[in-house]
């Protein structure tokens, strides 16, 4: 099934069984929020981490249903930016970013700026106040810096001199270096040694690179969210942020991005419980989805990272209308005081005790396959899809979706060196 919003989605699982009562999705969503509740009573559950992370798992059932902003924004931001670094890296080796590395110009603030030959837009380094004495930048706003003389130092000890100073990515290293601004030297200096923190006139920027037109300028990533009861898979953090930071990257070099989150899986004999085709019980797969960002609508970063990331938001919000579509469908719903089927290993009433999650298998077909065909029979043809599925830790982010983002790139690129290698003359 498919659903233009997470709303719609929600409204109308909740609507099925307002319009058909049944008295088994009352009792196995009553059990599935004991089950819930009783594990995140438990600090030390093992189970634990399929509701929360880092800490940040909600008190109980009812907070999890309600909870609607993202909480991770710390450990996003720290992957996002390993990310575009590692980027930014791969894409100067590249022949098409070469033509676009930026050159300086010293212009009348005494500073280097940098100027993109086909970019209508400059980028300024970011100047910090760094102490060389402590090797750390200094805050301003908690630590007092004042003029003493010809220097700066911390008003509260004035034998730290502070500095202003370049900030420097350095490849292999996990701490930036600091150079001293000192006229134009200073600047090359520090573009010598890595990727120089830069502002702009609208907003701070890791990564930017000409929006320009593209042979294929769309992407679409469909992410599978995958746990489930015979998944082994506790939560999908790690494939939320990186369709997340993919996302980000993609629309800052150009790209019309389209998310679509699947949700779903199946019953196999084992699992205990059927499912109804055509009324006929038997093993099968179901799938949902609902689109979480348009091509054509602006990013809600926030709504996009709690709906892919927050392990509370599958685990519990979606998984509470699993009943729901069961009975939609005609589909068997666990009975919480049986032990039949697999619901002898998990709390009774959970839905996703007798299901399992995504599979591998399911990306290309059904799911991928499903995506396509709607994309051609809507006429968009000249789309490119990424599957995000399983991404296990934030080495797996960084690598997987910095060769996403070169895909894109070299597909363009090579798209472009055909065009121009056929050009056709009309009479």
């Amino acid at each position: 099934m498919d659903f233009p919003r997470l709303e719609a989605m929600d409204a109308y699982a909740k609507n099925i069984t307002a319009k058909k009562p049944n008295p088994m999705v009352d009792r196995g969503n009553a059990a599935f929020k004991e089950y819930v509740n009783e594990i995140l009573a438990d600090p030390n559950h093992p189970k634990m981490s399929s509701f929360g992370l880092f800490g940040k798992q909600p008190k109980d059932y009812d907070e999890a249903i309600a909870r609607k902003k993202f909480l991770y924004y710390d450990e996003y931001k720290a992957i996002k930016k390993k990310v575009e670094k590692k980027i930014m890296e791969e894409l100067k080796k590249s022949s098409e970013a070469q033509a676009m590395q930026p050159k300086l110009v010293y212009n009348d603030r005494e500073l280097g700026e940098f100027v993109f030959d086909r970019a209508a837009m400059s980028l300024v380094p970011e100047i910090f106040f760094y102490a060389p004495k402590l090797k750390r930048e200094v805050d301003t706003i908690n630590e007092k810096v004042i003029q003493d003389g010809n220097l700066m130092v911390l008003e509260k000890d004035r034998s730290i001199q502070v500095i202003y100073a370049f900030k420097v990515d350095v490849e292999g290293k996990d701490e930036p270096e600091y150079v001293e601004v000192n006229g134009e030297a200073s600047l090359q200096e520090a573009v010598s040694k890595g990727i120089v923190d830069c502002t702009s006139n609208n907003k701070k920027v890791y990564l930017y690179k000409e929006k320009k037109p593209r042979m294929k300028n769309a992407v679409k990533i469909i992410i599978a969210m995958t746990a489930g009861g015979w998944t082994n898979w506790e939560n999908d953090f790690y494939s939320g942020v990186a369709a997340g930071v993919v996302t980000e990257v993609l629309e800052s070099l150009g790209y019309a991005v389209d998310v679509e989150v699947v949700m779903g899986g199946g019953r196999c004999t084992s699992c205990g419980y059927s499912l109804n085709f055509k009324n006929r019980l038997t093993i099968g797969r179901r799938f949902f989805s609902f689109t979480a960002k348009k091509f054509d609508e602006p990013l809600d970063l926030d709504g996009l990272l709690y709906t892919l990331c927050d392990p509370s938001f599958h685990n519990v919000k979606f998984v509470s209308l699993l009943n729901h579509f069961f009975n939609f469908f005609g589909d068997e719903i666990q009975d919480p005081n049986s032990n039949r089927g697999n619901a002898g290993n998990f709390q009774k009433g959970a839905p996703n005790a007798t299901w399992h999650g995504i599979e591998l298998e399911d990306m290309t077909n059904p799911l991928g396959m499903y995506h396509k065909k709607m994309d051609w029979k809507k006429g968009n043809e000249n789309l490119i899809h990424f599957y995000i599925h399983r991404v296990a830790s934030e080495a797996d982010v960084i690598q997987e979706m910095t060769n996403l983002v070169l895909t894109c790139e070299n597909m363009n690129l090579e798209s472009l060196k055909l065009s121009k290698s056929n050009d056709f003359k009309f009479d």
